[in-house]
């Protein structure tokens, strides 16, 4: 099971489970790989300026619970 730890914003989620499945089915990753590499492409996403379009917020919350295999 994937959660948040609080509350996330419905937009920050949306990418961050795109990016999570697409790992996850289409890489064939293991689940706390795809994790790690789905928050940390929200981590680094930079707009044009190079401000983060993520807060920590967004991303740092969620989290695997059980086997992360």
């Amino acid at each position: 099971m994937i959660t948040s730890l609080w509350q996330v914003p419905d937009r920050s989620t949306q990418e961050l489970m795109t990016r999570f499945y697409r790992h996850l089915w289409a890489e064939h990753l293991p689940k706390e790989r795809a994790l790690w590499l789905a928050k940390r492409e929200l981590r680094d996403a930079r707009d044009e300026r190079g401000a983060p379009l993520h807060a920590l917020r967004d991303w740092a919350g969620w989290v695997l619970m059980g086997d992360p295999r």
